[in-house]
């Protein structure tokens, strides 16, 4: 097998167009196969597919989004605000029904606008919520509040009282959580929009993490975030707003 990497090309490439690849993909995964051509293989036991994030129409620019009926912020918090402590999580995903039925599928599709993580307090952590809630136009955050985090809520009410909050729960394990939203990535359902560099360490988690115990693996928190927001639109029959389900499943996307 020979490999060759976009950098041993320089002398035949412009710098513009150099930068621009960078800029693109420079320190994610899709960049180490692009750019460095290492081969990515898929991860035993990861329910994310390397094939899923390079399917045409995965990858569109923000301004390519259409018009979306519902928007969210889902935040998964820390624990605790330790050094060695998780980081929370936050992930804007939005929910949107094609204007072309192609073949009476009439399905959403949802489209993960931004993800980013970072060591918050818990009241810097609804601040950070309040204002991408008001940056992206949000309909509500959505607000994990498993493990002590109930006062959440109330802590985002108190730093903004005009941001509307869904409190949501954890009943079941991580992998069990992310399996049905992987479904929908394995339906070529969800587009990432914007800049590949910003859902790096969201794609990374979602083609390595494979459920192991905590001793194993470290918690996913962007996945964790992001799987809120799209089961938030996609999957919880008690949201507001969420997309109604035929009676018998095999007429679904038909006529």
């Amino acid at each position: 097998m020979t490999t060759g990497r976009t950098e041993d090309n320089r002398a035949n490439l412009s710098s513009a167009a150099l930068a621009e690849l960078d800029s693109e993909y420079g320190g994610t995964r899709l960049g180490r196969q692009e750019l460095d051509g290492v081969l990515l293989e898929d991860v035993e036991g990861a329910l994310w597919k390397q094939w899923m994030f390079e399917v045409e129409g995965f990858r569109i620019a923000r301004t390519a989004v259409p018009p979306l009926d519902r928007l969210v912020v889902a935040v998964d918090p820390a624990v605790t605000t330790t050094d060695s402590a998780d980081l929370t999580a936050f992930t804007v995903a939005g929910r949107s029904y094609p204007l072309e039925q192609m073949y009476g599928d009439r399905r959403p599709r949802g489209y993960v606008l931004h993800a980013e993580q970072d060591r918050h307090t818990p009241t810097a952590a609804m601040r950070r919520a309040a204002a991408l809630y008001h940056e992206h136009q949000a309909d509500c955050v959505v607000i994990e509040a498993n493990n002590g985090g109930d006062y959440l809520p109330a802590l985002l009410a108190e730093v903004d009282p005009t941001v509307p909050c869904r409190v949501v729960h954890a009943t079941r394990g991580k992998r069990a959580r992310a399996a049905p939203v992987a479904m929908l990535y394995e339906q070529s359902r969800i587009t990432h929009a914007g800049p590949s560099r910003t859902f790096a360490v969201l794609e990374e988690q979602m083609t390595t993490y494979v459920g192991a115990s905590a001793a194993e693996e470290k918690s996913p928190d962007p996945l964790d975030s992001c799987v809120w927001a799209l089961t938030h639109l996609f999957l919880d029959a008690s949201a507001v707003g969420a997309p109604s389900r035929p009676s018998d499943s095999r007429l679904s996307g038909r006529r």
